[in-house]
């Protein structure tokens, strides 16, 4: 025992800690927050059966919660060494007198209370999140990389501010590649094996079903890869989003064979064309970057005068950093991993 078990009960939440939790969200982290006032989404983003995927640290004498660390599971597996979780809401009560580092604390037990492999994190925060993962747990911080496809067809933007009208698509008809649009799991498990692709994060079937097939709110495109022989070498994911009268194409997932979304400039030139998308966006870390320059886009640095939207709830015209944070080396890093792409206004289902 520690000076922290001491003090406090630290341990894995409940189903019946919903509330508590929800009421320090609200109280600590931000007030109005949706995970303070959408009780289902909150289930849909943590519930683990009978608990929530949060560790929490609760005061023995004033039974007050005084931190939290939440996670999401990247997989359903029982194997250790295929375990991987992303880090969400990690919040420690700053009006109290609580012993320094409480937070620290909690993302370390999740190890132990998880068994996981590893604990990696997108949409960190650069200035506090990132150099703490650095002194404390030997990660790596890193900036994701957004590549995007302009429409060239369009003479106003609605969405995107376009200052430099780059075109980088040039059709590579070797190793052409179409999209197969898959509507189950129970589809995508007769034409490919997702928890056959070996990488960082491990994803199963349970989570391309619960993430994008069983959402409760987005309506999420899950392609088959297939290349000319008629197999399927990976999978894509992807969501549109609509504003301003406009819609731009988002890739937010992809599992298996990089080296095949080169063969998919056509069949995005085509998307454009015909669904008149602002834009195709892609964030990334640790994919293949060739790959992806192939295919027609274009890599936005920090000089680029282009603006390339990231948030739509509410809407900000303006280029977005996501920042991650990992320790081993070949992770990779989408959109949609962790809570990224997640609803920030409540709606009706």
């Amino acid at each position: 025992m520690n000076k922290f078990d001491e003090r406090y009960i630290i341990r894995l939440a409940n189903i019946s800690d919903i509330d508590n939790i929800m009421r320090f969200i609200d109280e600590h982290w931000k007030k109005g927050h949706i995970m303070a006032r959408d009780k289902g989404l909150f289930k849909y983003e943590y519930a683990d059966g009978d608990n929530l995927n949060f560790v929490l640290a609760i005061d023995k004498n004033t039974k007050l919660i005084e931190g939290i660390f939440g996670f999401l599971k990247c997989s359903n597996t029982k194997d250790p060494k295929k375990k991987d979780i992303w880090g969400s809401i990690w919040k420690v009560n700053d009006s109290h007198n609580n012993i320094p580092f409480l937070g620290i604390e909690l993302a370390k037990r999740v190890f132990t209370l998880t068994n996981c492999r590893t604990h990696i994190g997108n949409g960190a925060n650069p200035n506090t999140t990132i150099p703490l993962r650095r002194l404390f747990f030997g990660d790596k911080g890193v900036k994701m990389k957004q590549y995007y496809l302009l429409n060239p067809y369009i003479d106003e933007y609605k969405i995107a501010v376009v200052k430099n009208k780059v075109n980088e698509a040039t059709v590579f008809m070797q190793n052409e590649v179409t999209l197969r649009e898959f509507h189950s799991i129970d589809e995508i498990k007769k034409y490919f094996d997702i928890e056959s692709v070996d990488a960082i994060p491990y994803k199963d079937n349970w989570y391309v079903n619960k993430r994008y097939f069983c959402h409760p709110y987005y309506k999420y495109n899950v392609y088959g890869l297939e290349e000319r022989t008629g197999k399927i070498g990976a999978l894509m994911m992807a969501r549109v989003v609509e504003y301003n009268g406009r819609k731009v194409f988002r890739i937010v997932d992809y599992i298996g064979n990089q080296k095949l979304f080169a063969g998919l400039s056509k069949e995005f030139q085509e998307m454009i064309k015909d669904n008149g998308f602002e834009y195709i966006d892609f964030y990334t870390y640790g994919f293949d970057e060739e790959s992806i320059l192939k295919a027609g886009f274009k890599l936005r640095t920090d000089d680029d005068p282009n603006i390339i939207p990231n948030y739509f709830e509410p809407f900000v015209r303006k280029n977005i950093d996501i920042w991650a944070h990992y320790k081993i080396d070949g992770t990779l890093f989408f959109k949609a991993d962790g809570d990224q792409d997640r609803p920030n206004i409540i709606r009706s289902i």
